[in-house]
């Protein structure tokens, strides 16, 4: 619950909350009354480890505990990863994954509010990764500031009806437009992750964006 996504998760037997999930060959290690764990999204955590190419810079805006930074370091082909995340918590289970996963080298963790410490990160990304629902809509500019200036890949998380996926892909790519006239859309594909609620949908759009020359 609330922006940080802490979790709701009440002990009733025993003290010890930490758990090591193993999934994929990663292990997610996390207090289950701290920190919250989708299982449902095992198969976009999978695709997020086979889809970044060889040296490509990764920025991740809402990590978590390493969802899906975690994935994009174990295939040992990505060139470097910044882990945004504010909840003191899940940066704790994060920095804990990445040390118990081998993988600490190529990340770096920006610890609070992304819309601040990506402030250095401007024309560093090949790819983005927007993975916070509802909506991760506050942060758009923050995705499109990291992007190189020859454009990159964002992988934007958000809900839509279930009969009518088209209509999130439509008002997230004019919201983008809107905020940086130097970009154009290239390609856009809607992938459908699980049911979110009764006749909504939880949806990642992977869109390519490139340098606007008109």
């Amino acid at each position: 619950m609330g922006e940080k996504r802490e979790s709701t998760v009440e002990m009733l037997v025993g003290n010890n909350d930490w758990v090591i999930r193993k999934e994929n060959g990663i292990k997610y290690g996390y207090h289950i009354t701290q920190c919250m764990f989708s299982s449902g999204n095992i198969n976009e955590r999978r695709r997020m480890g086979e889809i970044v190419t060889e040296n490509e810079i990764v920025v991740d805006l809402f990590c978590g505990i390493g969802y899906y930074t975690l994935p994009i370091l174990m295939k040992d082909n990505v060139k470097h990863v910044y882990s945004c995340e504010w909840n003191i918590n899940a940066i704790k289970a994060l920095k804990f994954n990445l040390d118990n996963n081998n993988v600490k080298i190529k990340c770096t963790i920006l610890e609070g509010d992304n819309r601040v410490t990506t402030n250095g990160l401007e024309n560093i990304a090949d790819r983005v990764l927007l993975g916070l629902l509802p909506t991760a809509e506050e942060s758009y500019n923050v995705a499109l500031k990291c992007l190189k200036e020859e454009g990159g890949v964002l992988h934007i998380h958000g809900l839509a009806p279930s009969g009518n996926h088209q209509v999130f892909l439509s008002e997230t790519t004019e919201k983008l437009l809107k905020i940086n006239l130097n970009y154009k859309i290239i390609n856009c594909k809607i992938n459908k992750i699980k049911s979110y609620a009764p006749h909504w949908d939880h949806l990642v759009l992977d869109i390519e964006i490139g340098k606007n020359n008109s």
